[in-house]
């Protein structure tokens, strides 16, 4: 036997002259709640049918979508030429200035179809043309060296690091839940320097202040001949190893004439660097790295450096020496840019 549920009984529908008579009334200056007693009407009823009034002009059954319309070989030749011509669009202004008709999934579709997707735009150093000159120039001038003189460099440069540049996501049911976290007006840094080789010896060292000469000769003293002795023939050993070529950028605390005489006082070869070439510094992608694995926040200085030092220290050899290996590819890059920003 089949029993009715009572609830399930589809209420029906307003005539047209009651919501002609809700249009009416509301207009006129009554209430809600008046006019859902004068006609019997739950507020709700008289709440929809005024705003779609209001909307649309009509209290009229409105005319349902049906099935959605295909887009033609024509529409999608013009989202292409768009971004073709401007990149940047986002689906919101082609969907506004040339498909007002379809979705933005339905555009994102078309634009995955012809093999475009959607990439943040990276950040390069600002070239002047003598910057560009000058990294061509030293391009040309390495472009042939072997695989093996790369693998003698010390990869060497310093990042202020604060936090994980990447905003820190949380999944939610609910907006209103998502857990705040408090930043200071001021975040923690720390500044480090740090030296890679092909053979997996990395070097780190974090300090609270900025990096000058004095600061940086000192570090140089403390630090570099000890963990690298084929720097220098001058060392223990050291002239019975195969000789390590020394790279740092143009920074003015590196190229002070007390940091110079060091160099040659202690024979050890510098490696010429072009300016603004952060692209050409292996050492420059395991900064990258590294940020990618802190928090978003830190409470004070030391978790911040123990943190750090955390993420220095899961990195593997491997990951170095593929970063080696891609020297040339780098230079190359460099060249086909003409001196200008490469993909790296």
């Amino acid at each position: 036997m089949e029993i009715e549920d009572p609830h399930s009984k589809r209420k029906p529908q307003l005539s047209l002259e009651d919501r002609q008579e809700i249009v009416y009334l509301r207009r006129n200056g009554m209430t809600e709640s008046e006019v859902s007693e004068r006609l019997q009407i739950p507020k709700s009823t008289i709440n929809s049918v005024f705003t779609k009034w209001k909307t649309h002009h009509t209290v009229e059954n409105l005319k349902k979508p049906g099935r959605p319309k295909e887009i033609t070989e024509e529409e999608e030749k013009m989202v292409i030429e768009a971004v073709e011509e401007d990149p940047t669009m986002s689906l919101s202004k082609i969907q506004g200035s040339i498909l007002p008709s379809f979705s933005k999934p339905t555009i994102h579709r078309v634009l995955n179809g012809y093999g475009f997707e959607s990439f943040t735009i990276p950040e390069k150093w600002a070239l002047t043309p003598e910057h560009k000159k000058l990294r061509l120039e030293w391009a040309l001038k390495y472009k042939d060296m072997p695989d093996s003189f790369w693998k003698s460099v010390i990869f060497t440069d310093e990042s202020r690091i604060q936090n994980n540049p990447f905003k820190q996501k949380a999944w939610s049911s609910d907006k209103k839940a998502l857990p705040l976290i408090e930043i200071d007006q001021w975040p923690i840094w720390v500044l480090c320097w740090g030296a890679i080789s092909y053979d997996g010896k990395l070097v780190l060292e974090c300090q609270n202040m900025n990096m000058t000469a004095p600061i940086y000769l000192a570090l140089l003293k403390r630090r570099l001949l000890r963990n690298f002795p084929a720097l220098s023939p001058q060392t223990k050993g050291g002239a019975q190893m195969d000789r390590l070529v020394f790279q740092q950028d143009g920074s003015s605390s590196h190229t002070a004439k007390q940091v110079k005489d060091y160099f040659k006082e202690k024979q050890i070869q510098v490696l010429p660097w072009p300016p603004k070439s952060p692209d050409l510094n292996l050492i420059e992608a395991v900064w990258s790295q590294l940020k990618s694995k802190l928090k978003r926040f830190y409470k004070d200085y030391e978790e911040l450096v123990q943190d750090v030092k955390n993420s220095w220290n899961s990195l593997t050899i491997t990951y170095i020496q593929n970063l080696y290996n891609s020297m040339n590819r780098r230079i190359l890059a460099v060249i086909e840019a003409e001196g200008g920003p490469s993909r790296y």
